[in-house]
């Protein structure tokens, strides 16, 4: 009866352990898909605030040229 319990046990925690090898195989491509997931959400936002975006960046560099040319009016 041992023989057979050892047996028993045996295959279960070699099928245990082919589980988890699967398991392990099927989670490390889950982080590409995050990663592509990600990526097309900070597309999708950078698209709808496009112009949002463009009128931050216009005035920043603006307020950057006048200070340089403040700067150097100076010197």
């Amino acid at each position: 009866m041992m023989k057979k319990l050892k047996g028993l046990l045996m295959r279960v925690g070699i099928r245990t352990r082919n589980s988890l090898d699967a398991l392990a195989e099927n989670v490390s491509g889950m982080g590409t898909i995050e990663v592509v997931l990600i990526v097309a959400v900070l597309v999708a936002l950078a698209l709808i605030f496009k112009t949002f975006i463009t009128r931050y960046a216009n005035t920043i560099f603006t307020t950057i040229d006048e200070k340089t040319n403040e700067a150097l009016r100076d010197w």
